[in-house]
């Protein structure tokens, strides 16, 4: 036998009305949650990681920059520095006396002026080659005058030019001996008492010793001049 409760009246009063849900078209739905597969949560996990790699590449790549800019313009400013140095010093070399520069310079211009000198002399003995005979000529000329037994030595060439340009008279005075040691435009005047060396080498080293010295008697004068009295 079922057994009816009955609800005071006060609990009653106290109690929520249940009223129907409104069932019509305009009624609101609840959201529902949408059917996501395995594959799109692996894509979306795949494009947050490769977002948050391309983003620490940028910031690292960025940070490279700013590091090898800084390197590169401390390396600049440690080239620069050394430049600055070696200008100072090149700066410092001018300013030692002029004594040791002047020797520098003054040996280099002897260089060059016996360069130049052979030059022309050798260019002189190929478009003149009747140059040697007034060679031979002079360099007898130095003997005493009673020199006998004289020898002239020459370059096989030259020698055979004087032998066809002197007349019988003038080369017996003298014997003519090939010498290939000899360059040509030279010759070696010999006797048995007297010996005139009028080769080439002696004639050239002659010239740089009078260059040599007509710079050393313009310095020695230089020296030597007055300067400026006080009264």
């Amino acid at each position: 036998m079922n057994q009816e409760r009955v609800i005071p009246r006060e609990r009653a009063a106290a109690g929520d009305a249940w009223e129907l849900p409104d069932m019509g078209a305009g009624a609101r739905r609840q959201p529902q949650r949408p059917d996501v597969s395995v594959e799109a949560l692996e894509r979306i996990q795949r494009d947050a990681y490769q977002e948050a790699f391309e983003q620490g590449r940028r910031e690292g790549y960025e940070a490279g920059f700013r590091e090898g800019r800084d390197a590169g313009l401390k390396q600049g400013q440690a080239e620069g520095r050394q430049l600055v140095q070696r200008l100072r010093q090149v700066l410092d070399a001018t300013a030692e006396p002029a004594a040791q520069l002047d020797q520098a310079a003054e040996d280099e211009l002897a260089a060059l002026a016996l360069a130049a000198a052979r030059q022309v002399i050798r260019r002189e003995i190929q478009t003149q080659p009747g140059e040697v005979v007034a060679v031979v000529r002079e360099a007898v000329g130095l003997l005493p005058l009673s020199a006998r037994e004289i020898t002239v030595r020459l370059h096989p060439d030259d020698a055979a030019f004087v032998r066809e340009t002197l007349g019988e008279g003038e080369r017996s005075a003298w014997r003519l001996q090939d010498d290939p040691a000899l360059s040509r435009g030279g010759c070696v005047v010999e006797t048995p008492r007297s010996r005139v060396d009028a080769s080439l080498e002696r004639r050239l080293n002659a010239l740089a010793a009078d260059l040599l010295g007509a710079q050393a008697r313009v310095e020695d004068g230089d020296e030597d001049e007055p300067g400026d009295g006080d009264g």
